[in-house]
């Protein structure tokens, strides 16, 4: 039996408090090491959990904000040196998804005249990339993996349903309530969905803790993972998980950077 790790690399917003951080999660499954997105810090906290960035086998991004991007420039250039800082004549394929336009955001990031311009030669030569521009439906299907996405109101956004070792994982990335996120996310095992805000401090594109009460009666997961929380949230940690149980009626936790769940 398959036992799938899920790992909180991140679960905060581009405002960094005591525990928490922009955001990643890790899954760790029979078919390899998965990213959902790869916000800044990432690389850190794969170092402390003595994870190479290089054995990631695919990353799966919901959109382009720094919170959720800024790494995946330096997981690519990490994948084109091996462990003694040496040239990696073989770099293992990595497989990147993301909204319309992640072709053109790494094109103009590593342009000889983009932000990464001195990699422009360098990443000419990246055949061991894999770009998959995604919108609505099936996604990829391998042995014990189907990924769906679904597009979300957030900025070209993109939810994620990952189906990969018999446990079915919904992913918000960043979203106000949106009637696709739940459509896609209906009835998974575990609903990993952002709660920015309280409703009274509600800002931009984002879901409050009144929007995921119905987000979560709706879709009815049998766990929810609540994440991206700013820090308006600092300290009523517990009030949101008790009121979120309370009025779902789900197994619910409000997660930190480096938990650990095994499903």
């Amino acid at each position: 039996m398959n036992i799938l790790k899920i790992v909180v690399l991140g679960s905060g917003s581009i405002i960094p408090t005591k525990n928490r951080f922009s955001t990643s999660f890790l899954l760790e499954s029979s078919i390899g090491r998965m990213l959902l997105d790869i916000g800044p810090g990432t690389i850190e906290k794969l170092r402390r959990l003595s994870i190479h960035p290089n054995s990631i086998d695919r990353v799966f991004i919901t959109h382009f904000h720094l919170d959720h991007t800024l790494e995946l420039p330096a997981l690519i250039k990490i994948r084109m040196f091996n462990e003694l800082g040496g040239s990696n004549m073989n770099p293992r394929i990595l497989d990147i998804y993301g909204p319309s336009g992640l072709r053109m955001f790494l094109g103009k990031l590593s342009s000889p005249r983009g932000v990464y311009g001195y990699l422009s030669e360098m990443m000419s030569r990246l055949d061991f990339l894999r770009i998959h521009e995604v919108e609505d439906g099936l996604v990829e299907e391998v042995e014990n993996l189907k990924v769906y996405a679904t597009l979300v109101e957030h900025y070209n956004g993109l939810a994620y349903r990952l189906e990969v070792d018999n446990v079915s994982i919904a992913y918000s990335g960043d979203t106000v309530y949106d009637e696709r996120m739940i459509k896609i996310a209906e009835g998974v095992d575990i609903l990993i969905h952002e709660c920015s805000f309280p409703k009274e401090l509600l800002l931009g594109k984002h879901t409050s803790d009144e929007d995921l009460i119905e987000i979560g009666r709706k879709v009815n997961p049998k766990l929810l993972l609540v994440t991206h929380l700013y820090p308006a949230w600092e300290g009523r940690e517990k009030e949101l998980e008790d009121k979120l149980r309370r009025d779902i009626g789900c197994r619910v936790y409000v997660v930190k950077d480096m938990d650990i769940l095994y499903v």
